[in-house]
């Protein structure tokens, strides 16, 4: 239909084409007819073709493997964040030419390209099947799972919009939680009975061999079968004494092997009393593992050479103030961000870990602290939406008396769905980033500056202390643009709780404060001291007086 559509005027050449090579000879060359089954537009017969073409624009000539790994990570970033921009815009979004009473059932619930298909589909009703007055086909049915012309048809002349139930499940899903299978159930039972009845219809001896295998399957460690053993030695032939030691340990293992499996060793099954094992047919032959350690042979111990090394003792460098980072390999790192890290925590910072800086900086040391790699921003900016979407109720209010609208400004910071650095409106906002972060994860987060304010500590507003030992990450604010984690260890003095948690909190997250109380105290009382007593203030000089 397509094919007439594009040479309606020019009939002559499309009936040339049909009578003297469609006609006769179009199943010699055709691979597949793509409109007979469900394809949903995937055409092609290579898939990765074009995510090749895709990979060479990212690779550089002579480009090393962890290049090619990154640019692949790149690659399936950027695609991620492009299929979930268009979720989030299919289900928020209306486009003008799908504002049909036909789709009224669909709008914010199939994909915005099926509702294209569809209006497509509707539009070809009209130019195709009323002008030619031809057969649909339904091929937009059979290969894409939504209503064809014939259908479309169908429902307008009934007056009625097209049901959701009539689109197929591909169009339907816009996320990407995984979806259950219609039947995942099992009979165990009625499997096991099935393998009993074969098992029946055997020989006893028989029987017991394929028991033990499956027991071998079900409980690995208590199989009989072992990996072989390496040869250690490969020089020199080994001699008749060794190969004959070698045949009568075989013997023994073949022998024990023909005997009753599951532990009974009364009973015994008849086989063949000849040694399965042959001579070695080469001079390297090696016992396997169970031969070696179920026999004990007594042999004359090696003399083994002790050679007397000095190890040199690797010397603590506490000459920058960091005594737990050890190692001249440190030394520039702690140069570059030791100003910009308070000297109270300097003896308890056991790790340094810069990041990139490309406007992702507070999410990748997120992403470092909760043990990913960096660059899983991306699902820590997810996370943090996630989190401000299913307790709207509860963030909305915070956000707002903060500043009117800053609950939508901080969500729209939180997105970006490009793998390229982002702008100053994405970065990372505190203090509410501080306190979404301790929410979602359920972790303390410390947050060390010299150019913010103060260094202050935010606990989750919501939940109290799943344990004993929660998991505590810090971030430090360094070149007043940028944030890198820092890894603290020990009973480390604790900044105190910030101000929005005093204020938000719930009653039963005071657990979190009163945890770590004699830490707080202890970070207060070495920032603010308390003035010592002068006793030169207390005497009186007696002289002044009249």
């Amino acid at each position: 239909m397509q094919i007439l559509l594009n040479y309606f005027y020019f009939l002559g050449v499309f009936k040339y084409v049909y009578d003297n090579w469609l006609k006769d000879y179009k199943e010699m060359f055709v691979f597949a007819w793509t409109d007979k089954r469900r394809n949903f537009g995937n055409r092609t017969t290579n898939r990765v073709e074009s995510q090749h073409a895709n990979l060479k624009r990212y690779v550089e000539d002579r480009s090393s493997l962890d290049r090619i790994v990154g640019c692949v990570r790149d690659i399936v970033e950027t695609q991620f964040g492009e299929i979930r921009k268009t979720f989030r815009e299919s289900i928020e979004k209306t486009m003008k030419h799908h504002k049909h009473p036909m789709f009224q059932h669909l709008l914010g619930k199939v994909s915005h390209k099926a509702l294209d298909l569809l209006h497509g589909e509707a539009i070809r009703r009209l130019d195709v099947l009323e002008r030619f007055n031809s057969s649909c086909g339904c091929q937009m049915w059979h290969s894409c799972g939504l209503p064809c012309a014939c259908r479309i048809e169908k429902y307008m002349r009934e007056e009625r919009p097209i049901q959701l139930e009539d689109i197929d499940v591909f169009w339907r899903k816009l996320n990407f939680q995984s979806c259950k299978l219609i039947d995942d159930s099992l009979d165990v039972v009625e499997e096991l009975d099935v393998v009993r009845q074969q098992l029946q219809s055997h020989p006893p001896a028989q029987q017991k061999s394929l028991l033990s295998k499956i027991k071998a399957v079900l409980t690995p460690t208590k199989s009989t079968k072992k990996p072989p053993v390496v040869q250690q030695n490969t020089r020199g032939r080994p001699t008749t004494k060794q190969v004959q030691e070698r045949l009568d340990e075989a013997s023994r293992i073949d022998e024990e092997l023909r005997r009753s499996s599951f532990g009974d060793a009364n009973t015994c099954f008849e086989g063949s009393r000849q040694s399965k094992y042959d001579k070695p047919r080469h001079s390297s032959y090696v016992p396997s593992q169970a031969s070696q350690q179920s026999v004990i042979r007594s042999q004359k111990p090696k003399a083994t050479l002790s050679r007397s090394k000095s190890s040199k003792k690797k010397e603590t460098r506490d000459d920058h103030g960091f005594p737990l980072i050890i190692g001249d390999e440190y030394v520039g790192i702690i140069e570059r961000f030791k100003s910009d890290i308070p000297p109270v925590f300097h003896p308890y910072v056991s790790c340094i870990r810069d990041v990139m800086p490309d406007g992702h900086c507070g999410f990748r040391s997120v992403a470092v602290g909760l043990g990913m790699d960096q660059s899983s921003w991306g699902r820590i900016r997810r996370d943090l939406v996630q989190e401000m979407d299913q307790n709207e109720s509860i963030w909305f209010p915070i956000f707002e008396a903060w500043a009117a609208g800053y609950f939508y400004t901080h969500r729209q910071g939180l997105i970006w769905d490009s793998v390229a650095g982002c702008g100053e409106n994405h970065w990372m906002d505190f203090p509410f980033a501080g306190l979404l972060i301790a929410q979602t994860y359920g972790i303390g987060v410390h947050l060390l500056t010299t150019t913010m304010g103060a260094s202050s500590t935010y606990f989750p507003i919501l939940s109290p202390p799943a344990n004993q030992q929660p998991l505590f990450i810090t971030l430090t604010h360094v070149n007043e643009n940028h944030f890198i984690h820092v890894k603290l260890e020990g009973d480390y003095p604790m900044p105190p709780a910030h101000g929005l948690w005093l204020t938000h909190r719930r009653p039963h997250t005071e657990q979190w404060e009163d945890m770590y109380l004699p830490r707080l105290e202890w970070y207060t009382s070495i920032m603010n001291p308390r003035p010592r007593s002068n006793p030169s203030l207390n005497y009186i000089d007696s002289y002044t007086e009249e």
